[in-house]
């Protein structure tokens, strides 16, 4: 990666946004609006998205003071408040095997919330420079795999009609959102990325884990952060198929006689 430049490669240097920065009243009602859905499973707290979504005014100038002292402050002081329940959910595979279990992380309302304003942050500096590559189709706005996939079926066919063959290349990540380990760099969170966890029921006699690497299955900052890590591998294939001439080597766009030829 550092022969080839990686890091050089599509940056975003002295972009106007920031992942701090104090919430207006107006902002943070907007998000609770939008942002809270209904019916979701609740957090430590036990305070459904309901509740937020009903606060009073006095209420909200205390949520407003809490997720204003994160966006602005250290947060080791608010460890307790940004913790987690880590419950099992099964995936349907018909038998009660520890891999059938799927570990998802239920957050309290107001960490959600807080989650949202850091996710669409992290989106303003991403998106508009092009960071990421083209060929990122999961959890973005406006994409989506499904034209990827349109782009694979283009390639069989062309294969297909003129007697060649391409080789595919399936990649299966396990454990991919935990064992996140990239760095947003220069974000300025410092202590923001280690909340902790618990196993249900998330009480004193659980064990509390601390989370230093990678985020919360079931964050909604879960998607973006592991497209920003594997990006770095998306790049790596790029610069590398463009510096061997690497393709597929089909000839689209003529006919087939052009192409016997």
């Amino acid at each position: 990666m550092v022969r080839l430049l990686i890091d050089t490669y599509r940056t975003a240097e002295h972009q106007p946004g920031r992942l701090r920065g104090e919430l207006t009243s107006h902002r943070i009602k907007k998000y609770v609006a939008l942002c809270l859905k209904p019916d979701k499973s609740t957090g430590p707290d036990r305070c459904p998205n309901e509740l937020t979504k009903t606060m009073t005014d006095e209420e909200f100038q205390i949520v407003k003071m809490w997720v204003n002292e994160i966006l602005t402050e250290d947060t080791s002081r608010q460890r307790a408040t940004i913790n987690g329940t880590i419950s099992q959910f099964h995936k349907g595979e018909g038998t009660n095997k520890t891999s059938d279990q799927r570990p998802v992380v239920l957050l309290n309302s107001v960490y959600q919330l807080l989650n949202y304003v850091i996710n669409e942050r992290l989106k303003r500096i991403v998106e508009p420079v092009n960071i990421l590559e083209p060929g990122q189709g999961g959890g973005r706005q406006g994409r989506c795999v499904c034209i990827n996939l349109q782009k694979v079926h283009f390639i069989q066919q062309e294969a297909r009609r003129q007697g060649k063959r391409v080789y595919w290349v399936d990649t299966d990540f396990k454990h991919s959102i935990p064992a996140n380990t990239q760095k947003i760099e220069n974000s300025n969170l410092h202590g923001f990325e280690l909340h902790t966890v618990r196993l249900a029921p998330n009480d004193e006699e659980s064990a509390t884990i601390t989370f230093n690497i990678g985020v919360a299955q079931g964050s909604i900052m879960s998607p973006q952060h592991f497209n920003i890590f594997i990006n770095a591998l998306l790049r790596m294939l790029t610069v590398t198929g463009q510096n061997e001439d690497i393709s597929h080597g089909l000839q689209i766009g003529k006919d087939q006689k052009g192409d016997n030829q």
